[in-house]
Formats: structure tokens, sequence, C-alpha cells
């Protein structure tokens, strides 16, 4: 009896959609597209390199002959065609082409992850050896290389694949030592690949890294009359402005090839977007997962979920059939992982964006999107992931006006160009970073201690350079940043979050780690007390360790146990002078808009249980003094609106906007959501007057150390945010809340046609007030940081605030000496902000000099 044939994962979901097991809100087929071809070119016959691409095909996909003509001419080339288009195969033939011709030239090829390095390591050895290389002749260096192996790597290797983060980490760092020397001195070659992650804060760290090390080998060469000049080489998928963005990065000019050239083949990929109640995305998603497992093993499926905890929360059911994958894990997980569904033995991995770059998963049919991704640079990448060697189906899983909230539809979505790739360039607190790093290489390198001048710098890093040097007049500002950098900068700067505290996972004190994470993940995935999932097994977090070596202790638990913090935010911005950036102020009679520094404080009290109990660690760590807040300090940039109007001051109004602002912004301006964070209540604006607390007001802001300005664009196109909102609230006819919010929005733009630009006059006035006769201050007994010269000088306890001459003064108590009575003084109030100890803010009477609450208070 002939056996019956099992349908694949693809033909699987498409029947299910077809049958109407879900409710489809919107769909698409993408075509599919034949190659088209050209001949390999000519110059790559006089290394081993053209015979070996005769042999593999007779031709090349158009696009790839014209990038590698182009680089034969001496250009920069930045190939910004579809995933799956080979790039790949330009930039290696490229690279062994020059080496083969020129023995003594050497090439970098940065990869933006481990994982994708690791899984790319491969292909080089492979094309290696079918020109008569040797795998040592390819080398790899990243952080799961340990540091012992590293030098013998370059003194071998020809070719290096590296992450940024080791060049920035390691490689900087040992200039002085001669095998980093002559292999710095040897590169010709520098390739960046998927190089749209190149933006943002880890862009625009890589862009001073890249200069610095360009430097370097200017330097090392500047005596050598026949030194190869450097090309540099780019690829990616999803760059809207390739050219600008890639000269922006380097200070090099590039030739372009992009997605017009693009002969590559294409198959047919079907895209959906299916509906899902709000909050219940991933119990779809479980489902539609149900439905492809029963499919024969043809072929697997990828889920992508922007949250590390719901990756592991939606595979932990079905582990080990299917897996998680994030950052976080160690490089042997990760590489077992992608071996598995590589060979079949998975039948999917639920992923954050970590599998989202080129690494190439050929049985990937299927994938699944919790929620609308981030960005439509996140789609695109996601798409491309599924449908590579056969038909694909794509599918969003989201509520019914997911896209409408936006003011857009599916089609319109998958139709409009990608968001430009934002550099932040001129941001003061990352040009100190990179001025410390240049100013230690230079040293080493025995260079002069001047600006180098072949360099295409960005404005104003001459001016802060300066301030770095050692016995220079440094502002206070840079102080915190100058103690974080220490006497290795490259190591203590890292290009993903500079001033971000950094926790290894371990189940005892000299345990092996097992993962890592931020401070700002750890207060939201890993405070004491919390359930903690780790590769679909959970755990609960025993303590933290926060000095030199900081990790996160946890132990086994039980795997029914689940927990969510209690997080608040507290907003503290300064209205005046060198605060108010730009000048960024609009203002009118009943309110204003401006950009501005603040300092913001999120503190864990807490947790909620499975059982919707709340625990508060102020309870719990009478029992067990390791269960206490956990605190995150930082000083950023963001943007405050103000409408003193009673319809305004109506707490669940200014969350709703807040909300609904920030979600929209981050939409259009290519913006990850965990990098900006909103606020409706806990806002306190500092003035001439003092501190005042404004129930009138909502705050968005920077999520990260020093501020990128990611916020600037919402102030500055404030009005078409508005009006992309009100588009999106008029067309959610079936929402339930879309008439509140385009009232809302309505009322917001009318006092928002009011506003004129000050240019930073009239700063200093008061708007709107505090309830009449009180001001927030801090709470008896809080422990806070108290300054001195613009840097932390240590941690007092508040006593009681008072008024001096009109002006709010702090009598603390500070720590003495053993066996003394703590030492008590007055401090400014402008002195004192928040620390990582246990604090809170209370209302205080003027009059009577008494903490109390004001009647009616909105906060």
């Amino acid at each position: 009896m002939k056996r019956k044939a099992t349908r694949s994962m693809y033909d699987a979901l498409r029947a299910a959609l077809a049958e109407n097991a879900f409710s489809v809100i919107e769909s698409f087929e993408l075509p599919d597209r034949p190659a088209q071809y050209s001949e390999i070119p000519v110059f790559l016959n006089e290394s081993r390199v053209g015979a070996h691409l005769a042999r593999q095909r007779p031709q090349l996909w158009s696009h790839q002959t014209r990038a590698l003509e182009a680089l034969h001419q001496g250009d920069n080339v930045v190939l910004s065609t579809g995933t799956a288009s080979g790039k790949s195969l330009v930039f290696q033939a490229f690279a062994f082409h020059r080496i083969l011709s020129t023995p003594s030239r050497r090439a970098i090829v940065f990869y933006p992850l481990k994982a994708l390095a690791t899984d790319q390591i491969q292909r080089w050895r492979e094309f290696a050896k079918s020109v008569g290389m040797s795998n040592d002749d390819i080398g790899r260096i990243d952080g799961s290389v340990p540091p012992s192996e590293r030098e013998p790597i370059l003194q071998r290797a020809r070719i290096v694949v590296m992450t940024p983060d080791a060049c920035q980490a390691w490689l900087m760092a040992r200039l002085s030592m001669p095998v980093v020397r002559n292999f710095v001195s040897a590169v010709s070659i520098l390739v960046m690949d998927e190089a749209h992650t190149l933006d943002g804060v880890f862009g625009s760290n890589f862009a001073f890294l890249l200069r610095r090390l360009i430097v370097a080998r200017n330097h090392l060469l500047r005596n050598d009359a026949d030194a190869p000049p450097l090309q540099l080489l780019a690829t990616t998928a999803t760059i809207s402005n390739p050219r600008e963005h890639m000269e922006r990065l380097t200070g090099h000019v590039f030739s372009v090839v992009d997605e017009q050239s693009n002969g590559a083949p294409l198959h047919t990929r079907f895209v959906a977007h299916v509906e899902s109640e709000e909050g219940k995305e991933p119990q779809v998603t479980q489902a539609l997962q149900d439905v492809v497992m029963t499919a024969g093993r043809r072929g697997a499926f990828i889920t992508f979920y922007d949250s590390r905890k719901g990756v592991e929360q939606l595979a932990i059911h079905r582990a080990p059939a299917v897996l998680p994958y994030r950052a976080g894990f160690q490089a042997e997980d990760r590489q077992r992982i992608e071996a598995q569904l590589k060979s079949g033995e998975l039948r999917g991995v639920v992923s954050t964006s970590a599998l989202e770059l080129g690494i190439d998963l050929p049985r990937l049919r299927v994938g699944f999107n919790v929620g609308v991704p981030a960005t439509r640079k996140a789609y695109r990448q996601r798409l491309g992931r599924v449908g590579r060697h056969g038909s694909g189906a794509f599918v969003i899983v989201a509520t019914p006006d997911a896209f409408r909230r936006y003011g857009t539809s599916l089609q319109d979505y998958h139709e409009m160009s990608v968001e430009p790739s934002y550099l932040y360039l001129d941001n003061r607190f990352m040009q100190f970073a990179h001025g410390r790093c240049l100013a230690d290489e230079l040293g080493a390198l025995g260079a002069r201690s001047n600006l180098p001048v072949r360099a295409d710098w960005p404005s104003g890093f001459g001016e802060v350079y300066t301030t770095t040097r050692p016995g220079a007049n440094r502002p206070s500002e840079f102080d915190a940043i100058a103690e974080l950098g220490g006497d290795t900068p490259q190591l203590n700067y890292p290009l993903r979050n500079v001033g971000e505290l950094n926790f290894q996972i371990k189940l005892h004190d000299n345990a092996d780690s097992f993962g890592n994470m931020t401070q700002a993940q750890a207060l939201r995935e890993a405070y004491p007390g919390a359930v903690y999932i780790h590769m679909a097994r959970k755990y609960e977090v025993a303590a933290w360790r926060t000095d030199a070596f900081p990790f996160i202790r946890v132990k086994p638990t039980s795997p029914a146990r689940s927990t969510r913090p209690c997080i608040t935010t507290w907003i503290n911005a300064t209205l005046t002078g060198s605060n108010l950036i730009d000048g960024n102020l609009l203002k009118g009679a009943n309110g204003f808009l401006t950009e501005c520094q603040m300092l913001i404080t999120e503190r864990v009290d807490g947790f909620i249980d499975g059982k919707n109990i709340e625990h508060k660690y102020q309870q719990l760590r009478q029992h067990n003094p390791n269960m206490r807040p956990r605190t995150r300090n930082f000083r950023t940039s963001g943007v405050v609106l103000c409408v003193n109007q009673p319809w305004f001051k109506k707490e669940t109004s200014r969350r709703l906007v807040s909300d609904l602002l920030r979600d929209v912004f981050v939409h259009r301006y290519s913006v990850l959501p965990q990098d900006v964070g909103s606020a409706a209540t806990r806002i306190s604006l500092r003035g001439v007057e003092g501190i005042e607390s404004r129930g009138c007001s909502i705050a968005i802001f920077d999520e990260t150390y020093g501020s990128l300005r990611l916020t600037e664009r919402l102030y500055l196109d404030f009005q078409h945010i508005l009006d992309r909102l009100l588009v999106a609230a008029e067309s959610a006819i079936d929402s339930s809340n879309s008439q509140e919010i385009a009232s809302l929005v309505t009322r917001i733009r009318e006092e928002f046609a009011t506003f004129i630009n000050t240019g930073g006059a009239g700063s200093e006035t008061s708007f709107g007030s505090a309830p009449e006769g009180y001001e927030q201050v801090f709470a008896k007994e809080s422990q806070v940081c108290a300054r001195e010269k613009g840097q932390v000088a240590e941690v007092v306890e508040i006593i009681q605030p008072t008024l001096m001459d009109g002006r709010l003064m702090y009598q603390v108590s500070a720590r003495s000496r053993p066996g003394r009575p703590p030492v008590r003084r007055w401090i400014p109030a402008s002195n004192i902000e928040p620390s990582g100890g246990d604090w809170s803010y209370a209302w205080w009477n003027r009059r009577t000099e008494e903490y109390e609450d004001p009647p009616e208070s909105e906060s």
C-alpha cells in the first residue's frame, strides 16, 4: 500500500487559515521571481577564486558581479539587497582574491553578534579549503574565545572574523603589543556585515571605534610609502539610505549596489495578520504553533517575541522539541540550538531579535511574530528568515487594529520603506568615552597626543577630546563617566550600553556563569524573589551582589511558580539653563513642550506572584536581608509635555496619551521600544522656585545612560506625531476608547497650536503649580546621594528639610569613623539626588515645615 505523503508546515498553516480556523484580518502573497545572471568577473581568474566560483556555477547573480567589479576598481561598496541574495559570497570572494594576490595583506570581517560569527566561520573555512588555504588562515575572535588564544590567532590568521565588541574591549586595548601592531598595519580589507544593525547606541559607538582603528593603522603605516589602501565593504538588506548612512558611519565615500540590481531568485511567500484579543497574542501564537507541529517533519518554524521572558514562556511547554533562543545564553548553548535546528532535531525555535540576522537556517518554512515587529527593519529581517529554499509563510499575531492604530494597513506596512538609520555622533558622553580610549591608544602607539587630523571626526569631538587628556580642565558633567572608564577605558566602555551595570547569572558564588543581563533587564526579570526562566527552566532569584564582579545568584524552583515585578518610576527634570537642550522650549498660556535633561529613577519594591498576591520587600527583608528594593538611576534626556487643564489632570488620560505617543513615535522613527520610556505620574520639575510636582505633565525619555537624544524627533515633529495619532484614533472604529483618544488628541492639538518658540527664554517661570503651600521633598530617613562639585561624594540619610533664606535645604546624617556617632550637616536640595538604597518622596508643608499630605493631591 502506498504511504500517504505528509503535509509540510507551510501547507498545514495555509490550510488552517483557508478553513477559517483563525480570523485573518489581512493577507497577501509575494510572488516568486526568476534569477538574473552575469558573468564571473575576469579579474578573479588571476587567483584561484575565479576557478572555485566556476566550479560552483557558471554565472553569478547580476548584483554580485556588479559589486565585485566596483570593488576591483578600488571603491568602498555597500551591497544593499534583500535577504538570501548571496551577499556573503561577494565579500568572501573579494577578500580571498586580495589575500591570495598579495599574501602579506589581512582582512577583518565584523559581524554584529557572536552567534552570527560562529555560524559564518565554517563557511569561511570551507571557502578557504576550496582555494588551497588552511583552517589556520581563518581566525575568529569574540567573547567566547579565551584571551590566551587570541594573540596566536592574530599571528597565523590572514582573515579574522570578529565582533566589534571584541575589537573594542581587547584589540584596541593591546596596541602596544607587537603582534597586534603587525596585524593592524597589514589590514587592507574591512567588512561590515549586517550593517543595518550599526545604528542607534551600538552603531554610534562603532563609528568612533572604526575611526580609532583607522587612526591606529594610519599611524603604524605613516612611514610606508607602499602601504596598501584600506577598502571598506558593507552588506545589509534593510537600510533606507545606504550611501548616506555608511558615509556618516565611517567617514568614507561609498558606491551602492542596491535592490534594483538584485538578480537573486525569490520563492513565493504568504504574509498574514491573524487576529488576537489584546494580551492574548502568545496564546493565539501557541495555537498556530500547534497547527504546524501536527504536520510532517518537512521544515521547521520560528516564532519571534520581543520579550526575553516571553520567549522562555512560549517555549517552556514544548521543550525539548521547541527551544528558546535569546541574548544572555552561553555560546555553547546557542551553537547547540542552531545545530539542532539545522539537523531537524528541533521542530521550531522561539527567539528574540537574536535570530533576526543572517544565520542561514534553510529548514525554516513558517514564521510567527507575537505582535507587530518593533520596526520595519525588524519585519523585513524576520520575513527574510523563512522561505529561503522554498515557499514560506509569515504570520503576525496582533489585535485587529494593530496596524490601523499607526494609520496603516499590513500591505502599507510591508510596502513602506524601512526607517532611516540614526547615528548620534554628537553625543558628548559618547564622545568623552571614545576620547578617553583614543588618548590611551595614542599613548600605546607612542604617537603625539594631539587629535589626529586624518580622520573625519564628528562635530564637537575635538573640544571634548581635549578634556580627556591628563591634567585637562574636565567639566564636572564628565566625572561619572570618567570614573567608570578607569585605567582600561576600552574594556569599561562597552559598545552596546555605556554606563550600564552587567550581571552574570550563577547558581552559587563560585559557580561558572550560565547567562548574563544588564541592570535594566535584571530589574524586570531577575529582581530578588523573581522567577527567572533560562533555557526553558525556572529558577528563583536568591540574591544580588553588586561589588566589583556583580552577579545574581539563583536556585531551582517549582515549574508552577510565576512572578511579575512592582516597579515605580520617578522623573526629575530641570527646566533652566543648559538643562534645556538647544533651547528647545515651546510655551503657551496653559502649558509647554520641552526637550530637557532629566534624572530617571526606577525601583522595584516587590513582586506579585501567580496567585495575584503582592509581596513587598519592606516585609520580606525582615526575614531575609537579601529581599530588598533594587534601584536604577540614570541621567538622560527626554520630552516633557505639560497641559495645565482640568481634562489633562486625570491620571488615566495622561497615561493613555503618554503610552500612545510613545507607541506611535517608536514605530515612525525606528526606535526600539525598550530604548524609550514614558511616565504620567511622579514627575518633578525643577526651576528657580525649587521642585514642584506636576499633576498635568507626561514625559517620554531615552532609556540609555547619558542619553543619545532618541526622543529629539518627538519634540521636533510633535505636530506630525499628533496628526498620525488622530488618524489612527479615527480609523480604529472598533476600539473601545477610540473616541476618548480622538477627543484628547484634538484638545492637545488645540493647546499646542498656542505654543510659541521661546528659544529657552522664560524657562525660569512657573508652568502650573504644586498644591498651594506644599513641596515634594525626600521623605525622612531616605538614603540619598550628596554631590560635591558635580560628583557623588557619599550616601547620606535625610533627617529633615527646611527653608533658609527661601532656599530649600536638607539636614542629613552621614557615616563617620567606626565607633563615632554620625555627623549631621545641612546640604542644599540641589546637591541631593536619589541613590540605589531605600528612599521615597513625600509632601512637605512650607509654612509648618512638617511632612503632611496636601488635600486632594494629584500625585
